[in-house]
């Protein structure tokens, strides 16, 4: 049978674990939102680099058009 103080030291970490458990898993899913987030914006850059690309076409058949050719 444990002594008083051995199970006052068992039970006493218990508590320990679970905060540390409970700040591990809140840490794992800001990890996660921070990655969602991160894909997110990944897909915004893509999606605006595509349109930008649709631009520049339609401004090259104007420019071409207008007869005034622009190159950067």
């Amino acid at each position: 049978m444990p002594t008083n103080q051995a199970l006052q030291v068992f039970y006493g970490t218990i508590p320990l674990i679970l905060v540390v458990v409970g700040a591990w898993l809140r840490e794992s899913m800001l990890l996660k939102d921070i990655l969602q987030r991160l894909g997110n914006l990944e897909t915004a850059a893509t999606d605006i680099r595509k349109e930008l690309t649709g631009i520049e076409k339609r401004l090259a058949v104007l420019e071409t058009r207008a007869g005034i050719i622009f190159h950067s």
